[in-house]
Parts: structure tokens; sequence; C-alpha cells
């Protein structure tokens, strides 16, 4: 999709000021009718129009008021709310992850709505200086959420189609009232889930990555707290892509003859490549991607890569086949051979200690996902120099593994 406008709500997504909510009700319920104000109750409220929040309660709690007696307490809690606001709120109540997000979207000139319930919505952006292009009034709303009005409030504003709008909520209400829009969702947590966004992340520290694949960005990937990133393939993926040419790798195949002859006419095929996500070489990071290896017989033996050990010997290696067929040939330091296939949906363990490389045996491109530990390094010096045992070859129909100490005929001595 193309985004032309992000509309954020506010309480629990662009700051956290949820707890101020609770003190405020709690002091208000105590003092009014001697309740306990609990958490699970305050889950009811979120995201709700403080009248509607007032009415919530007093069922809740079996209070029995009148409507104007109600309307008066939720009065005296915005009033405690606000107090606290002037008080207390501070830069720390942005949430993790909000900065970063709102200047990737700034720097892509998308611009940037609130579509909050608080009427404290503008002193809040005011007093943490963040600058929004527009905030709705909730006064200008007929209906407050789980209605659609106020996202398409915010949508009418720029003359945009809600089609080209996403809403960011982490309440119930608010992503009903987003998916009434006709926009894109963003969910955060539970009712997220449950509530069907169309895309969702457990804390708000995700949506950089999130913004950065709606806006068809290289992924913003957060090594220290987490994240998660669509692989595709060939493969999406932007960072670290290395290109194998067969003459990056003329050492390595058998016969060198027409390895030789092929350079000479200008054929030099892209053998493999394999796209790496940057992941601090620090111990405990896990490094990953996909290796996508092509078809193709370089005389009658199949493309391979280079094959490596780790420089910590002590790491293995998972491969998980997506597409294509082939095998992952393993030696270990102490000359054990073993050879497992390639297959989609199978996954392979290269175990620590052993040099490991894909061989594609099919007729389409072999793609791979990987993982190791980060700072494990690679060795291909030792195979470039020395080799593998195993070889495999296509000949006709039929697939063969042989020791690499046979000579093709042709081949340099």
């Amino acid at each position: 999709m193309e985004v032309r406008l992000v509309i954020f709500d506010l309480d629990g997504v662009v700051v956290n000021t949820d707890e101020f909510h609770f003190m405020a009700w709690e002091q208000v319920l105590l003092n009014k009718w001697g309740i306990c104000h609990t958490r699970g109750a305050e889950d009811l409220t979120k995201g709700i129009p403080r009248y509607t929040c007032m009415e919530l309660l007093a069922k809740h709690y079996h209070i029995a008021a009148t409507p104007q007696e109600l309307h008066r307490t939720a009065d005296e809690k915005n009033t405690v709310y606000q107090e606290l606001l002037r008080t207390i709120l501070s830069q720390q109540q942005i949430m993790p992850g909000i900065m970063e997000t709102l200047q990737l979207l700034q720097e892509h000139n998308i611009p940037i709505a609130l579509a909050s319930s608080s009427h404290s919505a503008a002193f809040i952006l005011e007093k943490l200086g963040l600058n929004f292009d527009f905030c709705v009034d909730p006064d200008s709303v007929t209906h407050g959420k789980p209605a659609p009005d106020i996202y398409l409030a915010a949508a009418s504003h720029f003359g945009l189609p809600p089609e080209a709008c996403v809403g960011v909520e982490d309440a119930a209400s608010g992503i009903a009232s987003i998916r009434a829009a006709g926009m894109f969702c963003v969910g955060i947590g539970m009712p997220a889930l449950e509530g069907g966004a169309d895309a969702t992340v457990s804390s708000t520290d995700q949506l950089p990555g999130v913004f950065a694949s709606l806006l068809g960005l290289p992924p913003f990937l957060n090594w220290f707290t987490g994240f998660s990133v669509a692989l595709t393939f060939p493969s999406s993926l932007t960072t670290q892509t290395t290109t194998r040419r067969l003459s990056h790798m003329a050492g390595f195949f058998r016969d060198q003859a027409t390895v030789k002859e092929l350079l000479e006419q200008g054929i030099d095929p892209i053998i493999y490549e394999f796209h790496e996500l940057a992941a601090p070489k620090h111990p405990g990071d896990v490094s990953f991607g996909l290796t996508t290896l092509y078809p193709g017989n370089i005389g009658e033996e199949c493309f391979m890569t280079k094959g490596h050990f780790h420089q910590i010997l002590e790491t293995g290696e998972v491969y998980y086949t997506l597409q294509g067929s082939g095998l992952l040939l393993t030696e270990h330091t102490d000359g054990t051979v073993r050879w497992f296939p390639l297959v989609p949906g199978s996954a392979t363990y290269a175990a620590k200690g052993f040099a490991h490389r894909m061989v594609n045996t099919g007729d389409k491109p072999l793609i791979c996902f990987f993982a190791y530990r980060a700072d494990a390094g690679h060795d291909y010096n030792t195979i470039g120099l020395s080799g593998l045992q195993k070889r495999v070859f296509r000949r006709g129909n039929r697939i063969e593994i042989e020791s690499a100490n046979v000579r093709a005929k042709g081949e340099i001595q």
C-alpha cells in the first residue's frame, strides 16, 4: 500500500499516561464512594471518553448515582489527572520506539496526526515537544471510539481516502475504530491479536520496523530488544548482500579446464548470493539470513557454495530449506564426513567442528534460511586450500557423490 498519512492514538501508543489515569480514578473513587479501584476495572476505560468511562465504572462497581453526579465525578477525575500531568509528566513517559518512528515518517514526508479521545492531548504534545501535523478535537466528532468518526476526521483534514491511511492503536475500541474506518491497522499488544489488526507488535519499540516495511525500506533491526522481519525469496533484505560469481570461485571446482574456458569467453555466471542481517558480533547474538544457490554445472560438477569452517570451531549452524533441492556436505576437523539432503520444510544442522557447503542438485534456485552465533566468524581459506573430501556431480539424470581425489578428464594437474 502507499502510506500517505499515519494516525496515532495517544495513551499507551505515543505516551504512557495510563498510570496517571489509574491514579486519578483511584483517588476520586476512593474519596467519593470508598471504592478501591482495580487494574482490571481500569482496562475497561482504555481508549474511551471519560464520561463513558465513568458510566462503565459505575456499572462495574454497582454505583448508585444520578447521571449528573457521575458527570461531575468524571470532571473531578479529569482535574486530578490534569494536575498529575502538570506536575509529573516528562519525556520519560514517551513510549519506546516512538521518537524513531516519528523521525522515520518525517524523513519520508509522511504527515502524522493524533486521534485521541483525551481532551489533554494538545497539552501533552506541547509539554513533551512532540510535533504532530494535526490533532483531532474529540469534541468535533459525533461518536467516540469504537466508531470510526475520529479517524475519518483525521483523513478528511488532509483530503485523503481511508485506504491511504494507517492507524496505530493499543486498545480494543481504538482497533475497532480504525477497522471501521477502512484503514490499515497497526495494533499493539493482545488487543491487536484479538481485534484482527493488519499488523501486530507486542510493544511500541517494534513500530519502526513495521513502518520501514510498509514504506518499502530496508528492515529496521533492533538487536537489543528483538524484531520481526519478513524473509521473502529471492530476498527482500538489502543489507550485506554478497554475490559469488564463477570468477570468485575459480579454484573451487574440479574441472579447471572448463573454468578457464568459460572465463576466457567472458562467461561469469552468478553461482550463489547470500543476504545477511548485520548482527552485532557479540557473544549471545544470532546472525541469520538467506542463501540463494542457483542451478547449474561446471563440467559435470553441481554449483556449490565455497563452504567454510567457523573461526570459533565450537559453532553449529542451522539451515532451513525454503525452495529447491540439494545437499549439505559437512566435514569435521578429524576427517569425519556427513552429508544431508536439503528439501523444502526441512531443518538441517551443521554440527560444531564441521565445515559445511551447500550444493544445488535441482533445476531451480536452492534457497535456505541460515542462523549461527554472530561472533563465530568464517574461515573460507581452509576449504579453499584443501577442499572437502566429497564432490557432487550431475551425470544425466543421476546425482553422484564422489571422492575429491578422482581427477576429471582435462583437469589441470
